[in-house]
């Protein structure tokens, strides 16, 4: 971060640095870490959805949306901070389900997942702010200096003025890559996290187990406060790439890049459960609910062996992008150095270290930027 190539704030990287100190770890193990970090967002999505609509439905949601996300399953294979961000985004709605009036630790827990939210991601504070909207909209009892929960607006005060000095070191050139913004990119990045027609499998599921006895639970929670300030949250949450996708046609920031909306992945779960258990108080009521969650579940696996199958043909080294750019293991060991022209070739070669390898760079600001990024790389004439 020192050298100011990368753009996020510093709790991932903190992390990581202490955990370094005590347990040396290689890329492949911060790979585990993401999936970790996914797992813990599932779950406290799931539970979320439970509080709100019971077991059976947080199964249905959570399965479908976690079988299908492609953001979900690519980042948990990532040794990136978005899975870490993806957490701190459920941490977040979760919180919205505990009553802040009468526990003064959810008060504590709920700065400290805002705060964290905000130290993962710059897009963190834009989160965490619709949620802080969510609050205006659904506490209209309150007076409106009293709607906004207190811890949340701290966390404001602290995160806006490191977001300023962070930006203020930062250096921009590495964020200026082209990114796409067109329609069908806006609807990729919904129609990756879900196929909407999905959610009728489990509703035909229990169209064809009618029964008088109802005996699942499928009720929609009564409408409270806090309810209706997450459903608000999650709305707000699954609009974010419409609103930069926006954004980008309106002026020239451009931050429409599907990974920095990954907490939109947790609002969706809970839409998914909410959907689900509107739909099913709408059929005939039902005695088993072991046939549809079956359904679910195999629906679930053949979407995931779908997603696994294509990601085993991007890998594959006739057609990952990647394979092209390592130098073959035939290639003859030398003495000689081997010059390698810009950092998508030089980098996986000489973290391989099969050979030594140099970084030919013919603009100057460049080559000053990297030599101040690691001395470790050497650059030729």
């Amino acid at each position: 971060m020192l050298t100011g190539i990368n753009f996020s704030p510093p709790l991932y990287f903190l992390l990581n640095f202490c955990l370094q100190l005590v347990f040396p770890t290689s890329i492949e193990q911060l790979r585990i870490q993401s999936l970790v970090f996914i797992i813990i967002g599932i779950v406290l999505s799931f539970l979320l959805t439970r509080k709100m609509f019971g077991t059976p439905v947080a199964f249905f949601a959570t399965i479908l949306v976690l079988s299908q996300s492609y953001l979900l399953i690519s980042q948990a294979q990532e040794a990136r901070h978005y899975a870490m961000f993806f957490s701190c985004g459920a941490w977040v709605l979760y919180m919205q389900s505990l009553d802040y009036d009468t526990a003064k630790k959810n008060k504590l827990l709920t700065f400290l997942a805002h705060f964290c939210l905000c130290q993962v991601h710059y897009l963190g504070i834009i989160f965490s702010g619709l949620v802080g909207l969510s609050y205006l909209i659904s506490n209209k009892k309150k007076p409106t200096v009293h709607r906004i929960p207190f811890p949340i607006s701290t966390v404001w005060i602290f995160t806006l003025p490191i977001y300023l000095l962070l930006l203020s070191q930062q250096s921009s050139h590495l964020g200026n890559w082209p990114k796409s913004n067109e329609l069908s990119d806006l609807l990729a990045s919904y129609n990756d996290s879900l196929l909407i027609l999905t959610i009728l499998i489990p509703c035909i599921a229990l169209l064809l187990t009618k029964n008088s006895n109802r005996n699942i639970e499928t009720q929609l929670t009564e409408e409270t406060g806090c309810s209706r300030s997450i459903m608000i949250t999650s709305l707000l949450w699954f609009s974010v790439p419409l609103l930069f996708w926006i954004l980008s046609h309106l002026t020239s920031l451009n931050l429409f890049v599907d990974r920095y909306f990954i907490p939109k992945e947790a609002a969706l779960i809970f839409l998914v459960g909410y959907g689900i258990s509107f739909i099913l108080q709408k059929l005939p009521q039902h005695k088993s609910k072991s046939i549809p969650m079956l359904w679910t579940l195999a629906l679930a696996i053949m979407l995931l062996l779908m997603s696994t199958k294509r990601a085993a043909f991007g890998l594959n080294k006739n057609t990952n992008y990647h394979h092209s750019l390592i130098i073959e293991e035939t290639y003859p060991k030398s003495n000689q150095p081997i010059i390698l022209e810009g950092d998508p070739k030089y980098f996986p070669n000489a973290y391989l270290g099969r050979n030594e390898c140099l970084f030919a760079m013919e603009n100057e600001s460049l080559n000053g930027l990297y030599k101040r990024f690691s001395t470790k790389i050497k650059f030729s004439d």
